[in-house]
């Protein structure tokens, strides 16, 4: 299988149409008309294509893992949920701040207000 994958790219470079033929998304990488490899197939040996090697079971599980409907390597999916975790903490910081700043505003306005009357019973 890995002859005829490597078979097909050949002929997809050496075709004068190869920049036609060849397209790509995040699901399946088409080589050739009717000739298509899809990220995940298997080769004889249980070994899954990642797209640029064909990889083991343990590869995938020590480097990926699957989170909120897709999959992530792990020092990625760590970043996603130090970055998750940061937004949080800005987003109660940004709360704390705004009723801190309000508690602030009333009490100046009842100074203000405490003064002026005050101020103008005189």
């Amino acid at each position: 299988m890995k002859r005829a994958i490597i078979f097909a790219a050949l002929l997809a470079s050496l075709s004068p149409l190869a920049i036609h033929t060849a397209q790509a998304n995040s699901a399946e990488i088409t080589l050739l008309p009717g000739v298509t490899l899809h990220l995940g197939d298997r080769d004889d040996r249980g070994h899954y294509w990642d797209g640029g090697h064909w990889r083991n079971d343990r590869w995938w599980r020590d480097n990926y893992q699957w989170e909120k409907g897709r999959w992530w390597r792990h020092e990625e999916w760590r970043r996603h949920k130090e970055w998750e975790r940061q937004q949080a903490w800005r987003e109660h910081e940004r709360k704390r701040e705004w009723k801190h700043r309000e508690r602030e505003r009333r009490h100046q306005h009842h100074e203000w207000k405490k003064h002026h009357r005050h101020h103008h019973d005189d």
